[in-house]
């Protein structure tokens, strides 16, 4: 590694962690995965002992150790899965297993927390609350474990677990504490009213603190590769802020599509306040470029607003909408029901020229949607099977029903509207050349792949800002513009529409 100090990027996914080494010419030199299983001791309920997070990271970060043959590491950044809750005991350790961001056991709790938020005018944390969130949880475990939640000395959100292990610091960043559903962002700190309206006491909401702030330096542990003693970890962020930031994101008014274990679709736009405390001058032409909808009025639309601060100085709003089932569901059908892991070999057996055609549909919400129709209980359906339908039909009617998912999506948040800029795609499935070229048609907008640019590398990347104290970088890992193809945006159209029209027929016959 020739001497030279480098910066290392922890991303805690929802399957496995992964951790990257990021040299000074912006390259990652070495990284390594570790998998973990997630538990689910009854349907719809999805958690983890925090303790087999921490055990894989250990490991992942001792291989990569050895693949730097002695470098110097200047900075560790911890990013991963937004919403999952950490609470932690009095003690110090974790009370019991995270309960994830895709868990529902909470759905039963949720018209019970909506009304109680109505009540206090809690209006944000209202529009905002689904199964999955800090606030929801929380309110779960004071209900259901009153024992355990009268032993709750703080929670944390994924991330900040992995940050509190290397540091024995306690603590949140803006992303992970806006998406809580127990937050104010225009006073920027956690919302009173929230709380008090959930019985949740003061002293369990850990300090909220800029991305790019050093949390602590890593502390001494049998687990820890001694080489990482002392070096300090930044407080770090969310998975979509972290995977957004080196690709200019959260400063050059672009939007993006992330297509992993969920589909998330994001957007900027510069926060509502004036003044030192209340914008980036980095991103005061963000706004108008890519929402439709007037500020001012972004309370009457879905999707999450995601507050991102390098210091807590100046802040950057994002707004995010998912669809819970993306490429799990992709997963799900080349790989248990296809049983195969070739995915490219799928892909090539899809004839592009049936693309659009609309003649089998697939409705893309197996576990639930949170943003669109805040229902637990929507399920996926395929419709318009024949004997004839092959695994390629199959995998074809994934993807477009999925993609139609995000064009609703974004009707209904009011982006992207026409950007300057292509629409930015992230994630694993931005492999796929063809899913690409079918989101590119039916939004009827030019994307890039930026598929090689990770969470893990953003996190690594910030933490390299930080030991530098320099924020300037140049968008990087970027694809060609793909373009629309008229003939199929036209298919996609009607076929999108004959989409919207199943919507009603699912939710019937799912209850």
């Amino acid at each position: 590694m020739n001497g030279e100090a480098l910066c290392i990027g922890v991303d805690l996914g929802t399957s496995s962690v992964k951790v990257c080494a990021l040299g000074a010419n912006r390259r990652v030199c070495a990284e390594v995965s570790r998998a973990y299983e997630v538990d689910a001791p009854r349907p719809g309920w999805r958690e983890i002992d925090p303790e087999r997070w921490w055990e894989a990271t250990c490991n992942a970060l001792d291989a990569l150790v050895a693949q730097l043959r002695g470098a110097p590491v200047a900075a560790i950044g911890v990013t991963g899965q937004m919403h999952t809750l950490v609470p932690i005991a009095i003690e110090g350790s974790a009370l019991r297993p995270a309960l994830m961001w895709n868990d529902v056991r909470t759905a039963s709790l949720l018209d019970e927390v909506r009304d109680r938020l109505q009540a206090a005018d809690a209006y944000e944390s209202l529009r905002s609350v689904s199964t999955g969130s800090a606030a929801l949880n929380l309110f779960w475990m004071r209900r259901v474990e009153p024992e355990l939640f009268d032993r709750l000395k703080c929670f944390l959100i994924g991330p900040d677990w992995i940050v509190y292990k290397l540091t024995g610091v306690l603590g949140t960043d803006f992303c992970e504490a806006s998406t809580s559903s127990l937050f104010d962002t225009k006073s920027r700190t956690w919302s009173d009213a929230a709380r008090a309206a959930l019985g949740l006491p003061e002293e369990i909401f850990p300090q909220i603190r800029g991305s790019l702030e050093i949390a602590g330096d890593v502390v001494s542990s049998v687990h820890i590769p001694q080489e990482l003693v002392g070096v300090p970890v930044i407080v770090g962020t969310g998975d979509n802020p972290a995977a957004a930031y080196p690709l200019g994101c959260l400063t050059e008014a672009r939007s993006a599509l992330s297509l992993g274990t969920s589909g998330v679709l994001m957007g900027v736009r510069h926060a509502r306040r004036s003044g030192s405390q209340g914008s980036c001058q980095d991103s005061q032409h963000a706004a108008d470029a890519v929402f439709t909808a007037d500020v001012a009025q972004d309370a009457d639309l879905p999707g999450k607003t995601v507050l991102f601060s390098p210091h807590g100085r100046h802040f950057i709003e994002l707004v995010q909408g998912s669809i819970q089932s993306c490429g799990s569901t992709r997963a799900w059908l080349i790989e248990r029901i296809c049983n195969t892991k070739d995915y490219a070999a799928i892909d090539q057996d899809i004839d592009r020229v049936a693309t659009g055609r609309g003649e089998l549909m697939f409705f893309p919400h197996m576990s639930g949607e949170k943003t669109l129709f805040s229902d637990p209980s929507l399920r996926g359906a395929f419709f318009g099977l024949t004997p004839e339908t092959s695994r390629a039909d199959l995998s074809l009617a994934v993807m477009e029903g999925i993609a139609y998912g995000f064009k609703q999506l974004s009707e209904c948040m009011g982006i992207p509207a026409d950007t300057s800029e292509p629409v930015l795609v992230t994630g694993g499935g931005s492999k796929s050349a063809i899913w690409l070229q079918i989101l590119v048609d039916v939004f009827g907008l030019p994307m890039q792949a930026a598929g090689s640019v990770s969470a893990g590398f953003g996190a690594a990347l910030m933490a390299q800002q930080a030991a530098c104290e320099t924020t300037s970088f140049s968008l990087q890992g970027l694809g060609d513009p793909i373009e629309v193809d008229p003939e199929a945006h036209l298919r996609h159209m009607a076929a999108y529409q004959k989409y919207l029209g199943l919507i009603e027929v699912v939710r019937l016959v799912s209850g």
